[in-house]
């Protein structure tokens, strides 16, 4: 059992000797989101990392809404990470399941894990909050360790297919010497890390380039806007694609078709962001380096003090 962190561009500038000389063993740090994103903050972590001498694993957040997407990502991961050595598995971040069937979250999840293995030398970790490791990540993906995250418990629920945790995330408030803000905080056992000493290299082909069409069923408040961001497609698709004259004049139960780029950059500015149990707008903005103002206005919220769970914001990006 190691004791860990995972960071990203976030956690600003961090001292990783004073985090190893608070106890730290290792550190997963996010290299990569979507198609074509690279954490500002990833070789700097990795090199700073290195140089002391923690244990490093490489994370990616996926932002795929289809399985040829995922595929797409894959190698981006792969090839981001390409040419660095770490200890831990490849772990697949997928929390942006905002209006996606539990089907097509497995379906992502199995072609984005089975592509990060076919693309390197290396095995790949599912990363997942317990819910969704109970209720929506199907067995199918119980062949690759689960590093979980639950908070506020002593043990980890592990009613869910795997039965056991190689990962656990206990906290997102912890505090490390060497990092000035909040740092998720991590138990890693040795099924995390990988029996592959050498480089990571980039071992097949870029995948092919694939335009798909998915249904989507228009929500009492959605627009056309909101919809777009789920999808990570432009409005402009969606209307050329269904021959929409008015952008603001869609209706609850029309069915809209929505086109999805296997390779399409992403130009989106924020994430999506599921509110949990306990979650207020302070936290949340002081979590992910913005304001509340910024949260309200940007989600159109009209009282500040009233959010509740399983409520999706958009959070801008610090990028």
């Amino acid at each position: 059992m190691y004791n860990g962190i995972d960071v990203s561009v976030w956690q600003g500038n961090i001292n990783f000797e004073d985090v190893k000389a608070d106890g730290i063993e290792m550190v997963y740090i996010k290299a990569s989101e979507g198609i074509d994103f690279i954490d500002s903050n990833f070789e700097i972590n990795y090199e700073k990392a290195k140089a002391v001498g923690l244990k490093i694993g490489f994370y990616h957040y996926v932002t795929a809404r289809s399985a040829t997407q995922a595929v797409q990502e894959a190698y981006h991961f792969v090839e981001v990470t390409e040419g660095k050595t770490c200890e831990g598995k490849l772990a697949m971040d997928f929390e942006d399941l905002s209006e996606l069937s539990v089907e097509e979250i497995n379906n992502i999840s199995l072609a984005f894990l089975n592509a990060v293995e076919r693309y390197s030398n290396k095995k790949a970790v599912l990363y997942s909050d317990a819910y969704n490791a109970s209720n929506v990540f199907g067995s199918e993906l119980a062949k690759f360790p689960l590093w979980l995250a639950e908070y506020g418990v002593d043990e980890p629920d592990l009613n869910n297919p795997w039965k056991e945790y190689s990962g656990w995330q206990y906290t997102d408030e912890g505090r490390v010497s060497g990092i000035v803000s909040y740092v998720d905080r991590d138990y890693f056992k040795d099924e995390m890390l990988d029996n592959v000493t050498e480089a990571i290299r980039v071992t097949a082909g870029r995948p092919s380039h694939v335009v798909e069409y998915v249904n989507y069923t228009v929500k009492k408040g959605n627009t056309l806007t909101y919809i777009a961001s789920l999808y990570h497609v432009s409005v402009n698709d969606i209307l050329r694609v269904n021959s929409i004259s008015n952008p603001n004049l869609i209706y609850v139960g029309q069915v809209i078709r929505i086109p999805i780029d296997s390779s399409r950059k992403q130009s989106q500015k924020f994430i999506l962001y599921t509110v949990k149990n306990g979650d207020n707008l302070t936290k949340i903005a002081k979590r992910y380096y913005t304001t509340v103002n910024k949260l309200v206005r940007l989600n159109d919220i009209t009282n500040p003090n009233l959010i509740y769970p399983g409520q999706i914001i958009k959070i801008p990006l610090a990028r």
